[in-house]
């Protein structure tokens, strides 16, 4: 490990539209891929060695990189091959796993309580930091504990409280830390059931979401509004976007989703540039 060069895992000048579900940004000075835990220690420590910036992306279903790229290194957490342990009915789970795959493994297990995150990109890491959920829950109502690891290399085992959950968010977005693993507390239900209501809920985002294969995009542009009251529901940005008249909107490349008011995509044109300042009108 004594060069940057000499690392067999690192892309140096690696394109980052590669590595995001919007298909947007630049270079960065180089990028590790790792899915298991050991190779993102291994990632941690040699930066830190080496005294080079970085920063983490899991799947890269919520950001949005500059055309310019970025000047430091990235290490992208994420698998195509689900790390899941079964322990009565909890799951282990490495935070590569990807969020749809451990939504299938619960269901084809009859394991109730994680179903409605079917169909959601991103890693496992990524929706335990961002609090991910659809109907009105949340990933951070049944985490039990996580391993999480800081950017210097120390880990530590931390419960639920810790995370300090609200809508889409939680401590980790102040503390960086970055999970490696989560132990989740399922409830035992019937795998027909649980795979019948995974499809339910597969063909609904189908409805009103885009296929990320032609229609890139990083999901809904911005969060629900709160509600006014205690008694109240979160509403939904994209219905006030709607009413607003924001669909049709285009800018540069980039222009709203015919489907759903709160989503920005492009066909693989469009710029950073063009999405933030779409975004704006849409503010």
């Amino acid at each position: 490990m004594s060069s940057i060069s000499s690392q067999p895992n690192i892309q140096l000048n690696a394109i980052l539209s590669n590595f995001t579900t919007f298909r947007i940004g630049g270079p960065c000075k180089g990028l590790v891929q790792c899915s298991k835990p050991e190779e993102l220690l291994t990632a941690i420590h040699y930066f830190n060695q080496q005294n080079e910036k970085f920063i983490l992306i899991g799947g890269g279903s919520n950001i949005l990189v500059a055309d310019e790229g970025l000047d430091s290194f990235v290490i992208c957490f994420s698998g195509d091959t689900p790390q899941i342990v079964q322990d009565g009915t909890d799951l282990i789970v490495c935070a590569a796993t990807s969020l749809d795959a451990l939504a299938l493994y619960a269901a084809e297990h009859g394991l109730d309580g994680i179903n409605y995150c079917s169909g959601i990109p991103g890693t496992v890491g990524g929706a335990i930091a961002g609090n991910a959920g659809a109907f009105g829950k949340q990933i951070g109502d049944v985490l039990a504990s996580a391993e999480l690891i800081n950017f210097k290399g120390s880990k530590k085992e931390v419960k639920q409280g810790y995370f300090q959950f609200a809508y889409r968010d939680s401590i980790l977005k102040v503390t960086k830390e970055i999970v490696i693993s989560a132990r989740l507390s399922l409830v035992s239900d019937q795998k027909d059931d649980l795979i019948k209501k995974r499809n339910q809920i597969l063909n609904l985002r189908k409805l009103k979401h885009p296929d990320l294969s032609k229609d890139f995009c990083a999901g809904s542009f911005f969060r629900n509004i709160e509600p006014t009251s205690k008694a109240g529901k979160r509403q939904a940005a994209g219905w006030f976007l709607e009413k607003a008249g924001i669909k049709g909107s285009i800018c540069g490349e980039a222009f709203i989703y015919d489907k759903h008011a709160n989503i920005i995509i492009h066909n693989g044109k469009a710029k950073s540039s063009d999405v933030m300042k779409l975004s704006k009108q849409m503010q």
